[in-house]
């Protein structure tokens, strides 16, 4: 997809969905490593030793990993994603100057789970600013089948996610579901109003998310403090040196990545209570 075209359509719609930015022997090693990483927390789990920012749902049958954060600190592999030239052309063109992500995350979905995820912004706080999450695909996901939705040009709007959930259920507004496959990338504004259903039929998905600012936004931002910021533009230095094609080579987190925390602007859900 033409970079122009990519840029029009987030500023227009609030999302766009990028077909195969990664190539199958690439999404291969990514699942791998994602296969490698589950098998350790699941051993972790049942040994009963603890784990900070994996969670994990016991059911009747086993447990099961859904999500992962501070991603890197488990799978450092993971990180290859950031020097994928493809990738972060489009990122870098949507913001329009130097980017880096403000966190990364490994979410699986899994028919086991009966709850999705209903609709919200994954910011509160409205902001004219490109600052998105971009969705990296590692399996197939399908309309009616817990696929992500979402309601288009909602990022423009002043309307709560209440709101905009009442005009849907009185046919005002129309949301759209985005299937994807394999490889395939979809990015959406922080203001953005989506949803995704439970996971239906036996497949797992599996998606890398990271949100993506721009560099001179975190600096003047007061909630990120200047060592993480110099932490994470190491990290982009480091990523820029490897060979994108080659993720074989070891990648070299700065030390004590994760130890600076932040604390990002909360997401917005509807919350109503019956009367």
């Amino acid at each position: 997809m033409q970079t122009n075209l990519v840029v029009e359509r987030f500023k227009q719609q609030g999302f766009v969905k990028i077909k195969q930015v990664l190539k199958p022997s690439v999404i291969t090693k990514l699942q791998h490593f994602c296969d490698e990483l589950v098998a350790q927390a699941q051993s972790h789990y049942v040994a009963g030793l603890p784990f900070d920012n994996i969670a994990v749902m016991q059911t009747a049958d086993e447990p099961f990993v859904y999500r992962v954060n501070e991603l890197f600190q488990f799978q450092p592999q993971f990180a290859h994603l950031l020097a994928q030239t493809k990738l972060m052309s489009y990122v870098e063109a949507i913001i329009g100057e130097a980017v880096l992500p403000s966190y990364e995350s490994l979410v699986i979905k899994n028919s086991l789970d009966a709850r999705g995820f209903d609709w919200h912004r994954d910011m509160a706080v409205r902001t004219q600013e490109p600052i998105f999450t971009v969705g990296v695909y590692l399996d197939d996901a399908i309309a009616q089948q817990g696929a992500l939705t979402v309601i288009p040009q909602s990022h423009c709007s002043q309307a709560s996610v209440c709101d905009l959930k009442r005009q849907l259920s009185i046919a005002q507004l129309q949301s759209v579901d985005i299937t994807a496959n394999a490889g395939d990338v979809v990015i959406h504004h922080v203001n953005t109003v989506h949803a995704s259903g439970r996971q239906k039929g036996s497949a797992i998905r599996r998606t890398i998310y990271f949100e993506f600012r721009a560099v001179s936004h975190f600096i003047d931002n007061p909630c990120f403090p200047s060592e993480w910021v110099e932490k994470r533009q190491a990290l982009m230095a480091n990523l820029n040196a490897l060979n994108s094609a080659d993720m074989a080579n070891n990648v070299q987190l700065p030390n004590d990545l994760y130890v600076t925390q932040v604390q990002i602007e909360p997401a917005e859900y509807c919350i109503e209570f019956a009367s």
